[in-house]
């Protein structure tokens, strides 16, 4: 859905910690760096504007922690993700805002998700924090502010704040700038910052794990391919050795972001998270769970689940967006009881979520 053209290499940036001021960026090539698309002059509704096609420019110079960004856009009534990229560490790693021209009013028209190793994961970042209506103009100017301070930030168009973001997950980084067009053309004009002096920010805690059910430490493999197990309805000793771990946190709402952890490709688009229940007696468990794309659960080595949540699997307008939306019931040996979620992803966020209805006779680990 979102293509994210952005450069393979930055150059050094320019710190930028002065007095509050606003700066204009001038639209020429001297000062953006362009990624797939050669951005041509020209003047629109009586303002001189780049024009667009499919690709991103990035300001040169220019690095933002706390501050504003600024832009004039218009854009056409067709099905696009025009946006902004913020805090780049480089290509791949970038807190990302953009728009739905096509979902005009409804509910998800903006979006904010982060970007972690070139995976924008709208479908682990939905609601309020994260996405906000608005009713798009086509062919016209809106003028899009993100006000960037510690871990929060504003999006607002038209002066209208329409996403209030709470926690900004690639955390408190300087970076770079830029502007994708992605689906349709782009105009853009009247683009400028404001450097900010902000305070180091407090990150949301994360609860104990077990702490009201929730998981919040998980072992994390590397990236395989998903073929390793298909088919797979009991794992064995030589499957394991393919896999190595790593303890992982999640982010304060219980969500793991796999992306967090590896790069996706077609050929490594797997990752197994795990944990260990440690259980008083042999008893039947109830555990709530949220995964993108796809899922396939190990209990003790043997399979007890498969799903697919994946973007319009089930009709048109489904998103597969995750949540506590499904639950298992885990027959649960007296002991130590292994539980693998082998979760593979195509687009849109790699994520897995779980959480027990409650804790009585278990510990994990």
């Amino acid at each position: 859905m979102i293509k994210l053209y952005l450069l393979a290499t930055f150059l050094v940036p320019v710190s930028l910690y002065t007095a509050a001021q606003t700066v204009s960026l001038p639209l020429s090539p001297d000062n953006w760096d362009t990624i797939g698309v050669t951005p041509t002059r020209e003047t629109f509704m009586g303002r001189e504007c780049f024009h667009l096609s499919t690709g991103s420019i990035v300001a040169k110079n220019l690095t933002l922690l706390d501050g504003t960004f600024e832009a004039d856009i218009s854009f056409p009534q067709e099905r696009s993700f025009p946006g902004f990229a913020v805090r780049m560490q480089d290509r791949e790693n970038f807190e990302n805002f953009y728009l739905r021209p096509h979902q005009s009013g409804n509910p998800d028209a903006t979006q904010y998700t982060p970007v972690f190793n070139g995976m924008a994961s709208w479908q682990l970042y939905y609601g309020d924090g994260y996405s906000g209506a608005f009713t798009f103009k086509y062919n016209q100017w809106h003028h899009i502010e993100i006000d960037l301070h510690g871990l929060q930030a504003e999006f607002s168009i038209d002066g209208v704040t329409v996403i209030k973001v709470k926690e900004l997950l690639t955390g408190w980084k300087q970076g770079r700038v830029g502007i994708i067009s992605d689906g349709a053309d782009l105009r853009v004009a009247n683009v400028q910052y404001t450097v900010k002096q902000g305070s180091p920010p407090t990150p949301s805690p994360v609860s104990a794990n077990g702490a009201g059910g929730l998981v919040t430490r998980w072992q994390v493999s590397n990236a395989v391919n998903r073929k390793l197990i298909d088919g797979v309805y009991s794992i064995n000793a030589e499957l394991k050795k393919s896999l190595t771990w790593n303890g992982q946190t999640t982010e304060s709402s219980g969500t793991l972001n796999l992306a967090r952890f590896g790069r996706w490709t077609e050929t490594t688009n797997l990752m197994v998270a795990k944990f260990t229940i440690e259980s008083a007696s042999t008893q039947l468990k109830a555990i709530a769970f949220g995964f993108s794309d796809y899922v396939s659960i190990y209990l003790n080595d043997k399979i007890v689940y498969s799903g697919a949540d994946n973007f319009r699997s089930r009709d048109y307008r489904f998103l597969g967006t995750i949540g506590f939306f499904d639950k298992l019931y885990l027959p649960l040996n007296k002991g130590s009881n292994e539980l693998w979620f082998a979760v593979s992803e195509d687009f849109g966020g790699w994520g897995v979520k779980a959480k027990f209805d409650n804790m009585d006779n278990i510990s994990i680990r």
